[in-house]
This record gives structure tokens, C-alpha cells and sequence, in this order.
């Protein structure tokens, strides 16, 4: 399979419940072609690393289908701002997913998040 230099938009969501980690993944290339995916870990994660899990399976999934331009929409404030550098992420946990998000994010040519 080629790369494809296509811009890519991807709306993903994520939350943990008690019986574990769900989330929802919308891509879809603006020419028309949309990948939807649902996923349940098989884990407990706290809310917060939920947050992370969603966006780092979603750019996997970008990167499966050699996605090079992705804008992705977020519902987590905490991650949108850690990413963009306005907050600064604490937790021993959460440095090891911003630091997983980052590896990912860098494979790609260009990356917003929203």
C-alpha cells in the first residue's frame, strides 16, 4: 500500500467504565472514504488515560492505512493542551503515554490536534 498525502480528519472518543476502556474512531479521508472502528480494552484504565488510549489506537490506525496529513478532533482538554504545550503532564503514567503519542504523531507529515 502506498502513503497516501491525502488530509485525513479523525474524530475519536474515549471513556472507562467499570467493566473497561471503550472507545470510538471515526477516519476519513476528505476525498470521501470514511474507516469507522470501535474498540473495548481489555484493561481498567483511569478516565485520563482513556484520554491517551484513544487518540494513540486512532493514529495507529492512520498510520495502518499510511495516512501522511491527519487532523484529529479530540473530546480531552487535558490531552489538547499537554500536546500543544500549554499544560505540562505530571504523572509518571501519563509522561509515558504523551511520550507514545509523540513517537506516533512524529511518523506522520503533518499533525494538528483539536
Amino acid at each position: 500500500m502506498e502513503e497516501d498525502e491525502g488530509n485525513w480528519l479523525l474524530h475519536a472518543d474515549g471513556f472507562s467504565t467499570l467493566t473497561g476502556t471503550r472507545t470510538g474512531i471515526i477516519l476519513t479521508i476528505l476525498e470521501g472514504d470514511e474507516l469507522e472502528y470501535a474498540s473495548l480494552f481489555d484493561f481498567k484504565a483511569l478516565n485520563n488515560e482513556a484520554k491517551y488510549e484513544t487518540p494513540i489506537a486512532s493514529i495507529r490506525m492512520a498510520l495502518d492505512v499510511r495516512a501522511k496529513n491527519l487532523i484529529a478532533y479530540s473530546d480531552s482538554q487535558l490531552v489538547t493542551n499537554q500536546v500543544e504545550g500549554r499544560y505540562e503532564v505530571k504523572e509518571e503514567r501519563m509522561k509515558e503515554y504523551f511520550q507514545e503519542l509523540n513517537r506516533l504523531t512524529s511518523q506522520l507529515k503533518n499533525f494538528q490536534l483539536h
